[in-house]
């Protein structure tokens, strides 16, 4: 069977996209708000540099039975930018999943990627996709690694080194002093996603599981020092990404201890992230009282062969990488948007009579 890949482009493209959307998820975009305001977000209000999607049309029968979706996330590494993309949906039909049309999607996203300048595509695949990104080019570096801490019941957390040089605010949008701290401390990092103040806004900010920014600032001066992007679950919190200008000591300490204490305040037992990169970090986490689960996800990335040798041969190691597993997350855990779904539902009861 053969396939022919075309990127988006029409409304058409995304009224099937929507289907096949509803039809291969468990996510409903009628009725659950999160899945409606993200696919809106991916195919609807990002300019092209920032998501990009290709469509797999089965010759034949011209019928669109897959698509994939690739975000823009460019790192910064020793003082230039590389250009970078995250994919974050791949779908293919209930009918048509054979790894003919699983491979054309993905060797059409790497294509795509190539053509907008990507030298950096990463994956965090799941088993069943495993071998597929690895047929296309794809290398595992190591494993993103769960790991955890506990912040609830009547114990005490770890203090902060100074509780007076510090004073802390969880807010919902980045501003200019987000972009202060990029420009400080983005030379303190190995590889790490190019993280001002729009891009932040465009990939956090504005959805109804209401990702949210806990920052720490210098009293002294009212100057952020670092923050931690991050949504609630039920019981706990999962973190998608930290930033601190000092990556890897006490500062750092007091970012995470004031962020676990905030969180602990607000009625949450658990803190979690999923990490790959420099060991640094990782002795930080370990530091203050974070452990490792056995939970664990392959992380894979895709490196054009036409870039920098030597940089090339730099990424291909893991302590040159400062990455989070929530940079890749576009469709959230099922507790996030099922219960999102279940609170539209009531509500569309209640309003017309009908049910969803």
């Amino acid at each position: 069977m053969a396939y022919t890949m075309i990127p988006l482009s029409t409304d058409e493209h995304r009224e099937t996209l929507r289907r096949m959307w509803i039809e291969n998820s468990t996510y409903d975009t009628r009725t659950n708000v999160c899945a409606r305001e993200r696919f809106e977000w991916l195919y609807q209000k990002s300019a092209w540099n920032r998501a990009q999607t290709w469509l797999a049309v089965e010759d034949r029968h011209e019928a669109v039975i897959g698509y994939g979706s690739v975000v823009r996330s460019d790192r910064y590494f020793r003082g230039r930018v590389i250009p970078a993309g995250l994919p974050a949906v791949f779908v293919v039909d209930k009918a048509h999943r054979l790894a003919a049309a699983a491979l054309a999607i993905q060797r059409a996203l790497l294509a795509g990627g190539s053509q907008s300048g990507f030298d950096v595509m990463a994956v965090k695949p799941n088993d069943k996709s495993q071998p597929i990104v690895a047929r296309v080019g794809y290398q595992p570096l190591g494993d993103l690694v769960d790991w955890v801490k506990s912040v609830g019941g009547d114990g005490d957390l770890p203090a902060r080194s100074s509780a007076t040089e510090y004073f802390d605010d969880v807010v919902t949008v980045a501003d200019v002093r987000f972009d202060d701290l990029w420009n400080r401390a983005k030379d303190r990092y190995p590889m790490v996603a190019e993280l001002t103040a729009a891009f932040l806004n465009w990939r956090y900010c504005g959805f109804k599981e209401n990702y949210r920014f806990y920052c720490l600032f210098r009293r002294s001066d009212r100057q952020l020092l670092g923050y931690v992007v991050f949504y609630g679950m039920t019981q706990g919190v999962v973190i998608s990404g930290v930033f601190c200008e000092e990556p890897w000591g006490q500062m750092l300490d007091d970012l995470l201890l004031g962020f676990c204490e905030r969180m602990k305040a607000e009625g949450y037992w658990w803190v979690t992230l999923y990490y790959f990169g420099t060991s640094l970090f990782k002795d930080r986490l370990e530091h203050i009282g974070f452990t490792r689960r056995n939970h664990r996800r392959t992380f894979m990335a895709y490196l054009n062969p036409a870039m920098d040798p030597e940089c090339r041969r730099a990424l291909l190691d893991e302590s040159n990488w400062f990455f989070f597993g929530g940079e890749m997350d576009v469709m959230l855990h099922d507790e996030v948007w099922r219960d999102a779904s279940t609170e539209v539902d009531q509500t569309v009861g209640q309003d017309s009579g009908a049910s969803a």
